[in-house]
């Protein structure tokens, strides 16, 4: 969230803990600090890193006196049952008398001092609405603590002064590793926010370079980047030249030479030149800033699961009173009323539904961290639990399967004479675009001058170019099925030309005007390195697929040879998407993968659109799933991810929802000791931590790892040490 712009702006409304960063059940006041459970709450007290070290100091001391007046507590209640449970004598009841006496005067400091956040947790989530477990423990412990004064102050009956002790340490030093497990997950996100310095070289109207705060650049401003530095900002350059490491963006291990007036994004390495570059977006709007946002949007939404795992924890606040009332009325009949307490006190502990409240999120949130420092953008934790459901993927061909620079063969003329104007006009037209087969053109037209003005170029989609020359007659330059929607024939020469095999395999952009095609450009299209590879993996996972493409069906025969896949061919943009509607209807939940652009309209109609080359956009909004480079074998990686997450997420509700369920029923029968049921919903919130964190690792076993095993070398390393 961003700060509030001024002491008069409206409150910011918290949604992410203060400590480990993940998302806060509800909401609290701008200036206040928020934390999703009192273990957050204590182990930012204990390891706050801008308190003072005295203060730090304080709080772990705290907890080393919490737990050594619990083991005297421990040791005295020991005593009493052992030597004066049913004193005798005089000197029986005064043993029993100052055991009791001791036992509350080492338990009263651990009760405030651990009992503090735990009070203040609850009071917090009562705030926002919610009867937290929080609130049952406290009840708990208070219950035992206040039997246990009264025992003591009328010098009868038990004391149990040692179950609130043992519940409260255990608790919070449970509580503390896993709000330490879930700083662990936040942590990746960090690790990408150190790619880049917290302070800058500004370049001041004196020439003399000034240090300022990266927090503070505004745009506009001039900055300086020496050689083995990161570009702090997106900007242009505007002096000097250097080669820049954009691995981590767009995936490509050559670096990349920058020129006046390039481009530049943030995050990125400068290996040996001295640039000055001008600020084109603020630190947070940069190509990093960006994707770090992202990642932190997407965890604050919930998929199936983690709605599930909500539901179910705030039911079972009254579920759980109801039952420990019950347990309590039965057993003080049954033996007696303190048996009730101690035995209501084990359900409300082994009810704690700490670990199905980590069981989604967690992973959800370890997941997302991870494919980030992967180069994979997942937009929620929805959209994750969809990927794991795909059953049929599509690919788009040029720019997704293909390298997306396409070379022009040749140039073949209906008339030899009419090639220098065929030429020039084609030269005018692609001038005006940024289409791959453009580019490719342009470049092949390289020393082509345009000596001629074509005026209102623009694209149709799908198609190609259109414009009007100086006579207002219009020109065209696209595919051959535009020709014909045109009605521009194409002559004898060019029809003979194009029917060999040799030119089955290429690309066709035509060229016409009046009412004929005066040329046609084939262009030859390489397929990426990795594409068999990816489609390999694909197909172990048991996906259905198949190419959607534009380009003719005789090159659509080629490369469905090469590649061993259906390709559909000559399809417009909303005939892919009618395309992909219907093998959701036919197959089932479908992925279509694209360059994001020409494909936005598939990308959205799919079930999961994954969109590739985003490194230096981020926010596209066509696609569920945003590649920062090409290497389409993330694609497979990121599915294995997500059904890896799905399941961890699956065992952990099972786990959950199981140990919870059966430690109620036993707990309810008697056969639990409140101590014992304390260590055992610690144990339980630690199993479900343990599980999550797997996900931390490269994307596990199979196919879908070793591509991710090879996917992960294309990428530095994180945590990679920041000049």
């Amino acid at each position: 969230m961003a700060p509030a712009a001024s002491s008069a702006a409206s409150p910011v409304l918290k949604e992410t803990c203060d400590y480990c960063g993940l998302p806060v059940t509800g909401v609290s006041s701008a200036g206040e600090r928020a934390y999703c459970c009192f273990g957050c709450r204590f182990a930012a007290e204990v390891t706050q890193a801008t308190g003072d070290t005295a203060a730090q100091r304080w709080t772990a001391l705290t907890l080393g006196v919490s737990v050594f007046c619990t083991m005297n507590v421990v040791m005295l209640t020991m005593a009493l049952w052992s030597y004066a449970a049913v004193p005798t004598s005089p000197f029986e009841v005064a043993l029993a008398d100052f055991l009791r006496y001791g036992a509350l005067l080492f338990s009263t400091p651990v009760l405030l001092v651990l009992g503090r956040p735990l009070l203040s947790s609850a009071i917090e989530q009562l705030r926002r609405g919610v009867c937290s477990t929080d609130l049952l423990l406290l009840t708990g412990v208070i219950t035992a603590f206040v039997v246990s004064a009264v025992s003591t102050f009328r010098s009868q009956g038990h004391v149990y002064f040692e179950v609130s002790c043992v519940i409260l340490v255990l608790v919070t030093l449970g509580r503390w590793l896993e709000a330490t497990g879930r700083l662990q997950v936040s942590a990746a996100l960090e690790q990408l926010e150190r790619l880049v310095p917290d302070v800058v070289r500004v370049i001041a109207l004196n020439g003399v370079d000034t240090q300022q705060a990266r927090i503070d650049v505004k745009v506009g401003q001039l900055l300086r980047v020496l050689a083995g530095e990161r570009i702090p900002v997106d900007g242009n350059v505007v002096r000097g030249r250097a080669v820049i490491d954009e691995q981590f963006f767009t995936g490509e291990s050559a670096p990349v030479e920058k020129l006046v007036g390039d481009r530049v994004l943030e995050g990125t390495l400068n290996l040996d030149g001295d640039l000055a570059l001008v600020v084109t977006a603020p630190p947070a709007a940069g190509a990093l800033g960006r994707l770090i946002e992202a990642v932190r949007a997407a965890r604050l939404s919930k998929g199936h699961f983690q709605k599930l795992a909500d539901r179910w924890s705030q039911r079972f606040f009254p579920i759980i009173c109801l039952v420990a009332g019950l347990t309590f009325i039965v057993h003080a009949r049954l033996s007696s009323w303190e048996a009730g307490i101690l035995t209501s006190l084990s359900v409300v502990l082994i009810a704690c539904p700490c670990a199905l409240a980590l069981a989604t999120p967690l992973a959800v949130w370890a997941a997302l961290a991870h494919a980030a420092t992967k180069g994979v953008l997942v937009r929620s934790g929805d959209a994750l639990e969809r990927l794991a459901t795909i059953r049929a993927i599509r690919w788009d061909k040029t720019g997704t399967l293909t390298t997306g620079s396409p070379q022009v063969r040749c140039l073949l003329c209906e008339v030899d004479s009419e090639r220098p104007i065929v030429e020039a006009v084609s030269a005018a037209m692609v001038a005006a675009s940024t289409h791959s087969f453009s580019l490719a053109i342009r470049e092949y037209l390289d020393e082509t001058p345009i000596n001629l003005e074509l005026t209102a170029i623009r694209t149709i989609a799908g198609r190609g170019l259109c414009a009007q020359d100086s006579q207002g007659d219009p020109v065209a330059l696209g595919s051959l099925r535009w020709m014909g929607d045109l009605r521009l024939t194409m002559g004898p020469r060019l029809s003979k030309l194009l029917v060999h095999n040799d030119q089955a395999a290429a690309s066709l952009v035509c060229i016409g005007w009046g009412d004929a095609v005066r040329g046609v450009f084939l262009l030859e299209e390489t397929l990426r390195i990795e594409t068999t590879e990816a489609l390999a993996a694909c197909r172990a996972l048991g996906l259905d697929q198949a190419v959607l493409t534009g380009d003719r069906s005789e090159r659509a025969r080629v490369l469905e040879q090469e590649l061993q896949i259906p390709v559909q061919a000559e399809l417009l943009p909303d005939e892919k998407l009618q395309a992909i509607r219907a093998v959701h209807t036919s197959v089932g939940s479908v992925a279509m993968v694209g360059d994001g652009l020409n494909d936005a309209p598939a990308l959205a109609a799919a079930d999961i659109g994954i969109a590739l080359g985003c490194g230096a956009d981020v926010t596209r909004d066509s696609a569920d799933v945003c590649l920062l480079s090409n290497d389409l074998r993330r694609i497979p990686w990121s599915l294995e991810l997500a059904r890896n997450t799905v399941r961890t997420i699956r065992q952990n509700l099972a786990w959950s929802f199981g140990y919870n369920g059966l430690g109620v029923i036993v707990a309810a029968c008697g056969w639990l000791h409140p101590a014992v049921a304390a260590v055992l919903m610690v144990v339980s919130s630690l199993m479900v931590l343990g599980n999550s964190l797997k996900l931390r690792g490269d994307a596990a076993s199979g196919a879908g790892g070793d591509i991710g095993h090879h996917a992960g070398q294309l990428l530095p390393t994180v945590t990679e040490t920041i000049p």
